[in-house]
C-alpha cells in the first residue's frame, strides 16, 4: 500500500487526485485511524457528561472552601480535552515525525494547567474524601504526563512502536477520567449532603 491516502469510492489516491495538494501520510498513522476516531468519540461523550455532572454540582464546587474539588474537575476536563485533541490530531493527514511534534507540544502545553491545579491538589485536606486519595489521583496524573511526554519523543523521532504507547495512554486516560469523575461526584454529594 502506497502512503497516499484512498477514496473508498475510487482507486485514484487523494493526494493525486486534481484539486487536492500532495500531503504526506505516515501509513502508521493511517493503520489507527479507527482506534483514534473511537477516541475522539469517546473524549468528546465523557466531556459531555462532565459538563453535565459539574453543572448539577455548580453551587458546591464553586464554593470557596472546595478549592480541592475544582482541582480534581480541572484535571478531568483536561484529561478528556487532552485525549480529544491527541485523536484529532493523530486523524490529520501528516507524518509520523509531525505528529510527534504537535503531541509533544500539545502534552507540554497541557502540563502548565495541570501543575496549577496540582498545586491545590497536592495540599489536599481530605474534603468529601481522605486527602490521600487525592495526593495519589495528582502523583498518578504526573506519571501520566512523564510517560506521555516520552511517548511523543518516541513518535516525533519515527518511532512507529511509541504509537502503542500513545494508543495505551488514551485508553488509560480516558478510564483515568471516569474513574476521576465517579470519586468527584460521591465527593460532591458527601459535601452537599444535608448536616
Amino acid at each position: 500500500m502506497s502512503s497516499a491516502s484512498f477514496n473508498r469510492n475510487s482507486a485514484t489516491p487523494l493526494s493525486t487526485a486534481p484539486g487536492y495538494p500532495r500531503v504526506p501520510v505516515s501509513e502508521d498513522l493511517a493503520l489507527w485511524h479507527d482506534f483514534n476516531l473511537s477516541v475522539v468519540t469517546a473524549s468528546a461523550a465523557l466531556l459531555g457528561l462532565l459538563f453535565v455532572a459539574l453543572s448539577i454540582h455548580m453551587r458546591v464546587l464553586s464554593a470557596i472552601e472546595n478549592i480541592e474539588l475544582r482541582s480534581i474537575a480541572r484535571t478531568v476536563f483536561l484529561g478528556y480535552v487532552l485525549s480529544l485533541g491527541i485523536g484529532f490530531l493523530a486523524l490529520m493527514p501528516q507524518t509520523l515525525g509531525a505528529f510527534g511534534v504537535e503531541l509533544l507540544t500539545v502534552i507540554l502545553a497541557a502540563t502548565l494547567p495541570y501543575a496549577a491545579a496540582a498545586r491545590s491538589g497536592l495540599r489536599a485536606t481530605g474534603v468529601g474524601y481522605d486527602r490521600r486519595v487525592t495526593i495519589i489521583q495528582f502523583v498518578a496524573g504526573f506519571a501520566l504526563f512523564a510517560v506521555s511526554i516520552a511517548a511523543a519523543i518516541g513518535v516525533a523521532t519515527g518511532e512507529a512502536r511509541a504509537l502503542y504507547v500513545v494508543g495505551g495512554i488514551a485508553v488509560l486516560s480516558l478510564l483515568w477520567g471516569v474513574f476521576n469523575t465517579w470519586e468527584l461526584i460521591f465527593r460532591v454529594q458527601r459535601v452537599n449532603a444535608p448536616g
